[in-house]
């Protein structure tokens, strides 16, 4: 009788145990689908400000230049 006790506490305590890594792995998992997730949404968002920045660096500089001719006196401005 003694035997089979020690079994099912040990099978027991084995399914427990089991059990809470089952548990435990899942938590981990979802945790890290949803922070892959998270990390592909920030690099679109940075794909998207990067082209934004571009665009404006870009019409900045055409606009320097304008300014330096206008300066310069090469651009004449006409008034009607």
């Amino acid at each position: 009788m003694e035997e089979k006790k020690i079994s099912y506490g040990l099978a027991v305590t084995i399914l427990v145990t089991v059990l809470g890594w089952g548990v435990t792995f899942g938590v981990c998992q979802n945790k890290i689908e949803n922070n892959t997730r998270e990390i592909q949404r920030l690099e679109q968002n940075q794909t998207r400000s990067d082209g934004s920045l571009s665009q404006i660096n870009s019409q900045l500089a055409g606009l320097n230049a304008k300014m330096d001719l206008l300066l310069d006196g090469r651009v004449v401005i006409k008034k009607e």
